[in-house]
C-alpha cells in the first residue's frame, strides 16, 4: 500500500561531538531504509561588526581557516558513510544560525527531516530559557527527529504514538505507519488526556484506532488521565521500551513557552528515547523568535 507520507531528504547538523556522531549513525541508517538523500552540514561560527565601512567580519582569515578545516572532516564523513551504506551524501557549509541554516535547506533541497543529536538531561539556564534543539523544534519549517546522546539503537521498531493534542493526528498516523513499514515494527497508541480536555482527547483516541485499524495497521492502544502529559508519555515510553515517541508540533501549554513545565522542553530534558516532532512542510511559523542571548544558536568551530 503506498504511504502518503514519504522521507526523501534528512539534513543533519553536525559539530563533530559524540552526540553529533551518535546522531548521525542513526540518521544514516534511517536513510538506507527510506532510500532518502542525507545532507551533512556544519556551521562555522562568525561575528561581526558594523563600521563606516559597513557590516564586516571579524577574523575573516580565521573563518576561512575554520570553513576549510570544517571542509576535510566532512569530506571524510562522508566517504566513510558512502563506503559502508552506499548511500546519496551531500555536505555542506554555513556560515547562518542553525534556524536560517536549516530553513534555507528546507527550502532549496526540499528537506523532509532534520535530524539533530540532544545532549539529554539540562543544566537549569537551558532548561528554563530554551536550548539549541528546543529553539531548532520551535522554529525549523519542517518536521524533527531529535536523537539523544545515549540512545544506541539505530531503528525503530517499538513506535510510541501518544495522542494529546487534536493537531497533526492524520500526519502523525501516516508516519508512524511509514516507520512501522520501514523498520518492521508495531505502534504502540497511547490516549493522554488532563481532565480539562478527557471528551476532545478520547475523541481523537478513538479517531485515531480506527483510522489505524483500517490502515491495517499492527498496533496496541491505551488511555490514561495525566495531570502531566510529559511525565506520563516518557514513563509509558520506557515501561515499553519504545524506541521512538512521535509528537505533533503543537505544545497544549503554549503561553508557558518561556518556562521550565513547558512540554517540548520537558520532553527533551526527560526523554532518553529519540522524539520525532511532526510539522507541516513550510509551515508559517510565528518569526519572534526567543532571544538567543545566554546560550549558544551556532555549532562549534571544529576541532
Amino acid at each position: 500500500m503506498q504511504m502518503r507520507t514519504e522521507i526523501n531528504t534528512l539534513l543533519i547538523p553536525v559539530d563533530f561531538s559524540d552526540k553529533s556522531k551518535n546522531a548521525l549513525k542513526v540518521a544514516a541508517k534511517m536513510a538506507l531504509r527510506h532510500q532518502a538523500k542525507l545532507i551533512i552540514t556544519h556551521i562555522v561560527q562568525t561575528y561581526t561588526m558594523i563600521d563606516h565601512g559597513g557590516k564586516q567580519v571579524i577574523g575573516s582569515q580565521t573563518v576561512q581557516h575554520n570553513i576549510e578545516a570544517a571542509e576535510i572532516k566532512l569530506e571524510k564523513l562522508r566517504i566513510r558513510l558512502y563506503e559502508k551504506y552506499n548511500l546519496n551524501i551531500e555536505t555542506k557549509i554555513s556560515t547562518q544560525n542553525i534556524v536560517d541554516t536549516i530553513n534555507d535547506f528546507v527550502n532549496s533541497e526540499k528537506v523532509d527531516v532534520v535530524v539533530m543529536g540532544t545532549s539529554g538531561r539540562q543544566k537549569m539556564k537551558q532548561f528554563i530559557l530554551g536550548s539549541n534543539s528546543y529553539n531548532v523544534l520551535l522554529h525549523s519549517n519542517c518536521s524533527v527527529l531529535l536523537v539523544p546522546e545515549n540512545f544506541k539503537k539505530t531503528s525503530f521498531k517499538k513506535i510510541l504514538f501518544p495522542v494529546r493534542v487534536q493537531h497533526e493526528l492524520h500526519q502523525k498516523a501516516d508516519i508512524s505507519m511509514l516507520l512501522a513499514n520501514k523498520n518492521e515494527g508495531g505502534i504502540n497508541l497511547l490516549g493522554v488526556g488532563k481532565p480539562n480536555q478527557l471528551i476532545d482527547v478520547r475523541k481523537a483516541y478513538m479517531e485515531m484506532k480506527k483510522n489505524l485499524l483500517l490502515k491495517s495497521a499492527v498496533y496496541i492502544s491505551e488511555f490514561q488521565l495525566s495531570h502531566d502529559n510529559a511525565e506520563i508519555i516518557c514513563k509509558a515510553a520506557k515501561e515499553k521500551n519504545s524506541d521512538i515517541i512521535l509528537l505533533a508540533d503543537q505544545d497544549e501549554d503554549s503561553w508557558k513557552s518561556f518556562m521550565g513545565d513547558n512540554f517540548f522542553k520537558k520532553m527533551i530534558n526527560k526523554s532518553d528515547i529519540p522524539l520525532f516532532i511532526v510539522k507541516p512542510k513550510l509551515k508559517k511559523l510565528n518569526n519572534k523568535t526567543e532571544s538567543v542571548a545566554g546560550y549558544d544558536l551556532t555549532m562549534p568551530i571544529p576541532g
